[in-house]
């Protein structure tokens, strides 16, 4: 499991992971293997992605393949692009599609965070985008990173502060969660 942080604040945005993986039961420290970075650029935008570990793969492999249709910048092109993706993802990477069987949709199995110039949004399996004010948290260690969040938010200046101390939280408490803690930022107007 994993824990992704966005915060925004004074004009720069921030989005913060740990890089832990869990296989079978147990917690696999960074320490073990190299592409332990959750958080993948994608233009002027990052994504950082929660869920199965192939979605990475996946991701980097359509950022590469396809980057001139990996469009980000608002809720709009991010539903646009992430309807894309549910394509390329059946079509060519062979996701399983089924959650449950009252379902709305196909899942596209994929939950992520994506910062931009614009914004923090939230793409979630079924292609909901929800864009944020402040800040937000998904994952395993997700209540606990937003309670950190909302009780350091108004107290702390630094956006990237607010984020590793988000996500150090639920390192230090959610046992699927461990650092070190990878941050990417982009200053907005």
């Amino acid at each position: 499991m994993s824990i992704i942080v966005a915060v925004k604040k004074h004009g720069e945005i921030v989005i913060a992971s740990d890089s832990a993986q869990t296989e079978d039961g147990m917690i696999v420290s960074s320490e073990y293997y190299v592409n332990n970075n959750k958080i993948l650029p994608c233009g002027e935008s990052y994504i950082g992605l929660v869920g199965w570990s192939c979605t990475q793969d996946i991701i980097e492999s359509l950022v590469r393949e396809h980057a001139n249709k990996m469009k980000l910048a608002s809720r709009a092109e991010i539903f646009d692009t992430f309807r894309f993706v549910h394509a390329q993802l059946k079509e060519n990477y062979f996701i399983e599609t089924d959650e449950d069987k009252d379902q709305p949709v196909e899942s596209s199995q994929i939950g992520a965070l994506i910062i931009g110039p614009s914004g923090i949004f939230e793409i979630e399996s079924y292609r909901t985008v929800t864009e944020y004010t402040k800040f937000w948290a998904l994952g395993s260690g997700k209540k606990l990173a937003l309670g950190a969040l909302q009780a350091t938010y108004e107290n702390m200046q630094n956006a990237e502060d607010i984020a590793r101390l988000a996500v150090s939280t639920a390192c230090a408490l959610d046992d699927a969660c461990a650092e070190p803690v990878h941050i990417h930022s982009i200053t907005i107007n």
